[in-house]
């Protein structure tokens, strides 16, 4: 199941769970966000994601690593994490 939010605030916790209701046996969930940890959405989720999570799901970040700048400078090295995060995503 992949979920994409469009809007962070108001942050939509009834319209995530009402979502997270159909999947009941869902139990591992994935922030994934391009952007370094340190400049994405990350931060500002988390703390919202608990709420809506049972306790038993398991939160974690996908993402790159927290940078002083948003690229690498080197299309060989974005390409690399790209692939690394796409990967990461879907793992299983």
């Amino acid at each position: 199941m992949v979920i994409r939010l469009e809007q962070l605030y108001p942050f939509p916790f009834e319209g995530l769970e009402e979502i997270l209701q159909r999947y009941p046996n869902a139990t591992d969930s994935r922030w994934v966000q391009e952007e370094p940890r340190n400049m994405g959405a990350w931060s500002f989720v988390q703390t919202r994601l608990k709420y809506v999570l049972t306790p038993s799901h398991r939160l974690t970040y996908v993402g790159r690593v927290p940078s002083a700048s948003p690229a690498t400078g080197s299309a060989r090295v974005h390409q690399l994490e790209q692939e690394r995060l796409v990967r990461q995503a879907f793992e299983s």
